[in-house]
C-alpha cells in the first residue's frame, strides 16, 4: 500500500507492506516521520486520515484514548488496508545525522541481571549487525505479549554490533513486567527469543557537535544517557564537560553506580554525576562508598536547576529522559530558568 503523508509545508510518500505498522514502514526509509515512543503510549505520531482505510494493530494502545475524532490514528499502531493519505501537524525535517534505516530482526536474550528492586538489565544478541547512535532505542516484542516496549541501548559501540544492552523497570500491573520479573521466568530468560525493531529515536548525541552536555534522567531514563556519556568520553572534546543528574527515590533504588564511578574517574572529572534521591537523603556511609559521585535530596530536575551554575555554559545541550511529568518539569525549567534554546533540548518521554 502507498502512504502519502503531508506535514507543515512538506510531504513524503512510502510503501507500506501488508500487516506492517505505518510508522515502522516509514522509518525503514524516512527518519523524519514524527514520533517519540513508537509504542502507542505518547501520542506524538498522531495523524489525520484524509482518505483510505486502516486497522488497529493494538486497539488497546494507551494513547488512543487521547484521540479527538474517529479519523485520527497513531502511525505506530495502525496498519494500512488500502492506500492512505494522511496529515500530521508537525514539520517533516530531514536530519543531518547519519540515522540508519530501522528494520525488524530476531533476537535472543543472552544475559539478564537484577540491578535494583524492580530494575533489571537485559542483553540481546541480534540476528543482524546494526549501527545505532548514542541515545537511540529499539522496540522489543515478546511472544504472546501484546504491544512492543521501547528500550534505550545503554552500550555504545563506535561501529556495527549484534549485541545491545537494555535496562528495564518493573511497572506495577504491567503485563510484560509481571512476566519478566516473575522469579521462575527470570531464571530461564537466557535463550528466550524476541523480535526487535530499530534503531530509532531522535534524542541522540551528535558526535560532530562539540558542546557541553547536561543530562537529566529519572529511573531507567538514564539508559540512553549512559550511551551518550560513553560516546562523549570517547570523543574526548578538549575543555568540554558533561553533567548527569540521575533521579531515583532512595539509595536502594540506584543502579549503574560502578559504571558511573568509572566514567567520572576515567574522564578526569570532565564528566560529573549527581544522584538525586527524592524520598530520603543518602546515608553518610553510602556517600563515602562512592567518592567520585555527588548526592543531593529532591526531585532531579529541581536539583539540576539549583546547581545550574555548575553546568550551564553558552555551549550547553540538554538531554532529558523519564516519565512525562519529569520531562515536562525539566523542559519548562530549562526553557524558562536556564534560558536554553529549544533546539538545544532533546528528550524522550515514556509512560
Amino acid at each position: 500500500m502507498k502512504i502519502e503523508l503531508s506535514g507543515t509545508g512538506v510531504s513524503l510518500d512510502f510503501e507500506c507492506p501488508t500487516n506492517e505498522r505505518i510508522l515502522y514502514a516509514g522509518l525503514s526509509t524516512n527518519s523524519e516521520l514524527p514520533y517519540e515512543c513508537a509504542t502507542g503510549t505518547c501520542g506524538s505520531c498522531k495523524a489525520k486520515c484524509l482518505s483510505g482505510s486502516y486497522d488497529w494493530a493494538w486497539p488497546e494502545a494507551p494513547a488512543r484514548k487521547d484521540l479527538k475524532s474517529d479519523d485520527e490514528l497513531l502511525l505506530c499502531q495502525c496498519i494500512a488496508k488500502t492506500n492512505l493519505k494522511l496529515e500530521v501537524r508537525s514539520k517533516l525535517i530531514k536530519s543531518h545525522l547519519p540515522f540508519s534505516p530501522a528494520h525488524w530482526e530476531s533476537g535472543q536474550i543472552i544475559s539478564a541481571e537484577n540491578l535494583a528492586p524492580g530494575v533489571m538489565s537485559l542483553r540481546l544478541r541480534l540476528s543482524e549487525r546494526i549501527h545505532f547512535l548514542p541515545g537511540q532505542f529499539m522496540v522489543v516484542e515478546f511472544p504472546q505479549i501484546s504491544g512492543g516496549r521501547a528500550w534505550s541501548m545503554t552500550n555504545f559501540i563506535d561501529g556495527d554490533t549484534d549485541e545491545v544492552d537494555f535496562v528495564i523497570k518493573m511497572k506495577p500491573g504491567g503485563t510484560l513486567s509481571q512476566h519478566l520479573f516473575d522469579a521462575n521466568v527470570f531464571a530461564s530468560l537466557c535463550g528466550k527469543s524476541v523480535r526487535a525493531f530499530g534503531p530509532i529515536g531522535k534524542a541522540v548525541f551528535d558526535q560532530g557537535n562539540e558542546r557541553d552536555l547536561v543530562c537529566i534522567g529519572g529511573g531507567t531514563g538514564v539508559a540512553g544517557m549512559m550511551s551518550i556519556l560513553k560516546a562523549f568520553h570517547k570523543k574526548q572534546f578538549p575543555r568540554r564537560k558533561a553533567s548527569l543528574f540521575f533521579g531515583v527515590r532512595t539509595q536502594e533504588d540506584a543502579f549503574f553506580m560502578d559504571e558511573l564511578t568509572q566514567l567520572v574517574r576515567d574522564s578526569s572529572h570532565a564528566i560529573r554525576v549527581v544522584i538525586a534521591f527524592s524520598d530520603k537523603p543518602a546515608t553518610q556511609d553510602y556517600i563515602a562508598q562512592y567518592e567520585y559521585i555527588d548526592f543531593e535530596h529532591g526531585f532531579v530536575h529541581e536539583v539540576a536547576m539549583r546547581q545550574m551554575d555548575t553546568w550551564k555554559t553558552p555551549q550547553t545541550r540538554a538531554y532529558l529522559a523519564g516519565p512525562p511529568p519529569l520531562v515536562d518539569g525539566a523542559l519548562r525549567a530549562l526553557l524558562l530558568q536556564a534560558k536554553l534554546p529549544a533546539g538545544e533540548i532533546l528528550y524522550d518521554k515514556f509512560g
